[in-house]
């Protein structure tokens, strides 16, 4: 007797799914997300990139429209997907709900072409709970504005896993931000209305007393800019797929919030 084929989910079944439904939206962030890291996996590969991600934004109407690169060491971190209106020109009605634009950030690739300047990041936030100073942070605040400005707050969307949680809510934050002298500003009102979803945010939450955990970071974050000190070999092999785990199987703490 001949067995039945395995359960599988295809991805016309999954993109069926209404936007409306929070679990299907967070999903879908989850994808755009891997599809960061396959970007920048690719480009370390000098493959085509744009040609194997795709697979993660396409089958949900979304277009590559910029990449978010780190110009020290060419480095995706980043990128913006924009809805793609000739596929649901040429599909189905548009989808209702669905974000004009995603601004996704990956988290850390220990892997020789990133692991300087993602452990750099990451020392910067476990030493001062912040990412003010990474070279990154003006491109991706330049990005986000772009966004709101031509889409709407409403209609834009921010995500990150891991530190790129990390830089999503550092963003917000600075948006929010306002002088002393201009309480209510229009970005305070902006930052109230953008959609996030962070999927294992890095959180510092230490006693006061414990300072020592926190100098020692401070310490090896200016080592590692200094050039001083070498990372090695970090869990034996590499990360190869670091978001599949993290987002699409749900191992994951995560936060997310969406104008209804």
């Amino acid at each position: 007797m001949a067995m039945a084929p395995p359960c599988s989910t295809t991805w016309k079944e999954l993109t069926n799914t209404s936007w409306r439904d929070d679990d299907y939206r967070r999903m879908v962030m989850a994808c755009l997300i891997e599809a960061v890291y396959l970007l920048e996996l690719e480009r370390q590969e000098r493959r085509d990139a744009a040609a194997v991600a795709q697979q993660w934004w396409k089958p949900f109407h979304y277009r590559l429209a910029h990449e978010l690169v780190d110009d020290r060491d060419g480095s995706v971190f980043g990128a913006i997907f924009e809805r793609d209106h000739h596929l649901l020109a040429g599909d189905r009605p548009a989808d209702g709900g669905a974000p004009s634009a995603v601004i996704a950030f990956r988290g850390t690739l220990l892997r020789a072409p990133t692991i300087r300047r993602d452990v750099e990041d990451e020392l910067r936030l476990l030493a001062r709970n912040s990412l003010r100073g990474s070279a990154r942070l003006a491109r991706a605040m330049q990005a986000l504005r772009a966004e709101i400005d031509r889409f709407g707050p409403e209609n834009v969307c921010i995500c990150g896993h891991s530190l790129g949680a990390g830089f999503a809510r550092q963003v917000v934050r600075m948006l929010m931000a306002s002088p002393r002298h201009q309480p209510q500003q229009p970005q305070q009102q902006a930052a109230a209305s953008l959609e996030f979803h962070l999927f294992n945010a890095p959180y510092l939450s230490l006693p006061k007393g414990v300072r020592c955990v926190v100098k020692t970071a401070d310490c090896l974050l200016k080592a590692l800019r200094s050039g001083v000190a070498t990372v090695g070999r970090w869990h034996g092999k590499a990360i190869r797929n670091v978001a599949y785990a993290n987002c699409i199987l749900g191992y994951t703490r995560l936060e997310s919030s969406r104008r209804l």
